[in-house]
């Protein structure tokens, strides 16, 4: 999938109101969880250059941009453990709202790992998810964006 590509795809995403909803809540720090996810998809897409296996960019992409598409505020949820079940609503949420594939309700479900020990990744877009994931996180949390 060629940048254009990649970019006309997270424009659609990005305009669609069901991920304008994102905006209203917080995820690491001072960051929306669109912010968020829009951040680990375009790092995401970068690291897909150097990956080694068959590219699948379009489903990284949008695995990458529905990961957290939970649609609540977590801090006042009353669900403490948040780090484990929003993966599998995410992954709810996209197969209900955007009918994803297989292979990318998977790379939602398995984004949390190693938290979610026993939903190792099992994709070449689901390891690269997971690590965006990880990085762009650590990098919000710690200079609050």
């Amino acid at each position: 999938m060629e940048n254009d590509d990649i970019s006309e795809l997270m424009k659609e995403l990005a305009d669609d109101p069901r991920i304008q909803k994102m905006k209203e809540y917080i995820q690491h720090g001072n960051t929306t969880t669109y912010s968020h996810v829009f951040r680990v998809a375009r790092f995401a897409a970068r690291l897909d250059r150097f990956f080694p296996g068959e590219k699948r960019s379009d489903e990284l992409i949008i695995a990458a941009i529905l990961h957290d598409y939970y649609l609540y505020d977590w801090h006042n949820h009353g669900d403490h453990l948040h780090g484990f079940h929003h993966p599998y609503i995410a992954a709810d949420n996209a197969i209900k709202d955007f009918h994803v594939s297989r292979n990318v309700a998977d790379a939602i479900k398995s984004h949390m790992w190693p938290l979610n020990i026993l939903e190792v990744p099992k994709s070449r877009n689901a390891w690269i998810l997971t690590i965006s994931d990880k990085i762009v996180s650590a990098e919000e949390t710690v200079i609050r964006k």
